[in-house]
C-alpha cells in the first residue's frame, strides 16, 4: 500500500485519533474524581460511624467494567488481571456492607 491508499483508508474510517485521546484521558479524570471523592465521603462517612463500604463497591465496579470491556476489546492480559482483582474487592465490599459492617 502506497502512502495515498493509507491516507485515503484512514479518511474513510471517519476515526479521530485526537478525539480518542481526549476520550481516553477524559476516562481517566473521571475515574480519578470518582475515586478521590468516594474516599472524602467515606472519610466523612467513617467519623459519623456509618458503613462506607458502598463506596467502594461503586468504583471497584465501575473500574471493573471498564478493565473488563478493555480486555475483551484488545486481549491483553494485564487488562483481565486488573478486572478480576477489582470485581473481587467489589464482592469482599459488597459482602461486608450486606453484613451490615
Amino acid at each position: 500500500m502506497n502512502k495515498d491508499e493509507i491516507l485515503e483508508k484512514s479518511r474513510l474510517e471517519d476515526r479521530d485519533e485526537r478525539e480518542e485521546q481526549i476520550r481516553d484521558k477524559a476516562i481517566k479524570w473521571t475515574f480519578l474524581m470518582m475515586v478521590l471523592t468516594s474516599a472524602i465521603f467515606a472519610v466523612i462517612r467513617g467519623l459519623k460511624g456509618e458503613s462506607v463500604l458502598d463506596l467502594p463497591v461503586i468504583v471497584c465496579s465501575s473500574i471493573t467494567v471498564f478493565q473488563l470491556y478493555k480486555y475483551f476489546r484488545l486481549k491483553k492480559k494485564e487488562f483481565l488481571t486488573f478486572g478480576i482483582i477489582t470485581l473481587s474487592a467489589a464482592a469482599i465490599c459488597l459482602i461486608g456492607f450486606c453484613m451490615g459492617r
